[in-house]
């Protein structure tokens, strides 16, 4: 398949592996929440982040029931995050990527100043500055692959949250039609009946945070095939890298030699 970067070679290979991650990335959605998550402008919503919905109880007068489902918070608590901080580092990844790729074409306009020159360490020089233009377009390249990833496991967090809101507020909505029931039916059986839904209330909050634990495990295993993911970008990243110092080097020399050889002007100063 022909794609944007065919046949440039180092920039093909890279641009190749990061859209492959990428496409790995995108599928924890499916393998993880069953949901359909995609990288392009991944952010993670702020929105009803502080919303607790065991509030619900406290407001239907069954305050009392909290002591038995309390527990249903904690997955709650430790899938809130920092959805601000995710935002700010993906959009860091993003504007560093973005100047590598500035970088790059920079690169490739200044062979233009350069174009008539000839002979072996213009060759070098050139060489060099297309290679590192390479490298550059690289670089971008993985970051922006990076900050795909980083989006997408912030993405999932706040989904899965959302999905756990949901579980946590429909059974607490069944809770407290039922205590409300018991506590209604109280008078008449000597509070036996509030006694008895007590216990049933405790063991439909602990089968549902059951089926939460599940899903936080799926969400676990797949942060971490996502650090798999980011070690292989990061490798990558770390080879383009190795290649700044050979080009401030060689590329340094050539210029030098390119200056040295360029012809004196031999125009005259116009006579006052």
């Amino acid at each position: 398949m022909t794609t944007a970067t065919s046949g440039a070679g180092i920039v093909d290979t890279y641009a190749g592996l990061v859209d492959s991650i990428k496409a790995d990335s995108e599928s924890e959605g499916e393998r993880v929440l069953e949901v359909s998550i995609s990288a392009a402008g991944a952010v993670v919503d702020t929105v009803g982040a502080a919303i607790d919905p065991l509030g619900a109880v406290l407001n239907a007068g069954v305050g009392w029931l909290l002591e038995h489902i309390s527990f249903l918070r904690e997955p709650l608590d430790a899938l809130l995050g920092n959805p601000d901080e995710i935002n700010a580092n993906v959009d860091q990844l993003k504007s560093a990527a973005a100047e590598m790729h500035t970088l790059a074409q920079e690169h490739r306009d200044d062979l233009r100043s350069v174009a008539e020159w000839t002979g072996q360490a213009a060759d070098a020089y050139r060489d060099s500055l297309t290679k590192m233009a390479e490298e550059l377009e690289s670089l971008g390249k993985t970051l922006d692959g990076t900050a795909a990833v980083a989006g997408i496991s912030g993405m999932l967090v706040c989904t899965l949250r959302g999905i756990v809101f949901g579980l946590i507020s429909s059974v607490i909505a069944e809770l407290i039609r039922d205590a409300l029931i018991a506590a209604a039916s109280a008078v008449c059986t000597f509070g036996g009946s509030i006694a008895a839904f007590c216990g049933v209330a405790s063991a439909r909050a602990a089968a549902t945070a059951s089926k939460i634990a599940g899903k936080i495990s799926k969400l676990l295993e797949g942060f971490a095939r996502q650090g798999g993911r980011l070690a292989k970008l990061l490798e990558a990243m770390e080879k383009l890298t190795k290649g700044l110092d050979r080009f401030s080097t060689v590329g340094g020399l050539a210029m030098g030699a390119y200056q040295a050889a360029k012809p004196y002007d031999t125009q005259q100063p116009a006579e006052a």
